[in-house]
């Protein structure tokens, strides 16, 4: 009886917008009586169509548009700066009416990696093992299981991707997969976030000045050691351009310095890799001051410092934001930590995305700010919206 009542409804709707529209035209057709019969008919149909379909609350295809879906792919493990860079893509995300998953890949052993699935709130993808903790995972399988996410991600129908990415292998293997995806022969955009890799088909860099930090670190640290002294840098993947960068900066500033000695980088890639260099290098040699160029090294530094307890005689300036390294920089292990705006990252990305979606200009390269951070300054209400975003 309910279903009758309603189409009984519809109807005497329409009949009486269909009275409306006749009296309209008989007081226009009196007014204009030249008006043809046949165009009369043919503007009274339109105009009931269009009121029918107001009527009937059908609407354009604009308003039902489904949001766009972006990953976001962050390397496992990788801390304080992945959820930084989280957050501030949930806020532009919002302010966008976009949709973002985020992507977290776990390798597991073997090689063999478990494809991602969505949650119930359909808004994350996780992929995690039972030895998601293990720190010794090779870097084979932690590149494959990045590829593997975005590829997931992709399926699941991520129309734009931001990726932070292993190595430069990885992120191409990952703008392959974007760029073979799409069978109606668009390109997924992949925005790269937090280094610069030559690899062709980016969309847009999102990362730091690496020259003008390591410049920042070389600065730094020859004024802790008030113009003279031994420094020794340490650093993982020799091939990394954006740690290149970063050594070439360090370099251009302490080259002022001409009784500041400067050793090469010594290549190390886990905590406890660098933990061993740090200790090889202070039983040899004579070291006043570490430069570590990214969290595993700064943090094996500060353990051999830490067991020697020597961290009062040689000082320390490293890149990172890890809750460790904030400790430690309170504790005064270290001297100086150069902070980038992970929050920031992840925000310009996604508008980044969203622009190149919606067939916006983009740029090309998109510089984050950095930060000197020391016990002096971290507690400044700047400082603090740097390092613990989450607050904001």
């Amino acid at each position: 009886m309910t279903d009758n009542k309603e189409n009984r409804g519809d109807i005497h709707s329409h009949r009486v917008v269909g009275s409306y529209i006749r009296t309209f035209w008989k007081k226009v057709a009196a007014i204009f009586p030249g008006i043809r019969k046949r165009r009369l008919v043919t503007q009274t149909a339109a105009s009931c169509c269009l009121l029918i379909c107001s009527a009937c609350g059908l609407s354009s295809p604009d308003a039902t548009a489904v949001p766009p879906r972006i990953a976001l792919i962050t390397p496992a493990g990788t801390g304080e700066l992945a959820e930084a860079i989280r957050l501030g893509a949930e806020a532009a995300a919002k302010e966008n009416g976009a949709e973002l998953i985020t992507v977290e890949a776990y390798p597991s052993d073997g090689d063999v990696y478990t494809p991602a699935i969505l949650d119930s709130a359909g808004s994350q993808m996780q992929v995690k093992q039972a030895n998601a903790g293990r720190g010794t995972l090779s870097r084979s399988a932690r590149e494959q299981a990045q590829v593997e996410a975005a590829a997931s991600a992709l399926k699941q129908g991520a129309s734009a991707l931001l990726v932070d990415p292993l190595s430069e292998k990885a992120l191409s293997d990952i703008i392959q997969e974007a760029q073979t995806t799409n069978s109606d022969g668009t390109i997924v955009p992949v925005i790269v976030l937090n280094d610069e890799f030559p690899v062709k088909g980016i969309t847009s860099f999102i990362s730091m000045d690496n020259v003008e930090a390591g410049r920042q670190a070389g600065q730094a640290m020859a004024e802790l050691l008030e113009g003279k002294g031994h420094v020794a840098l340490l650093g993982p993947d020799p091939l990394n351009s954006g740690l290149i960068q970063r050594e070439q900066g360090v370099m251009e500033a302490l080259v002022q310095y001409p009784n500041i000695q400067a050793e090469p980088k010594s290549i190390c890639n886990t905590r406890d890799g660098c933990w061993q260099t740090a200790k090889q290098l202070l039983d040899q040699q004579e070291v006043d001051g570490f430069i570590t160029l990214q969290e595993p090294a700064s943090l094996g530094a500060a353990d051999e410092l830490n067991r020697r307890k020597s961290a009062e005689k040689v000082r320390i300036v490293g890149f990172g934001s890890e809750q460790q390294q904030l400790e430690q920089l309170q504790e005064g292990v270290f001297d100086h930590l150069i902070v980038q705006n992970g929050y920031s990252a992840g925000y310009l990305g996604l508008n980044q995305a969203v622009a190149r979606l919606n067939n916006q200009q983009v740029q090309a390269r998109v510089l984050l700010e950095t930060k000197l951070v020391s016990t002096d300054n971290m507690f400044w209400m700047d400082n603090q919206k740097l390092l613990f975003p989450f607050v904001q």
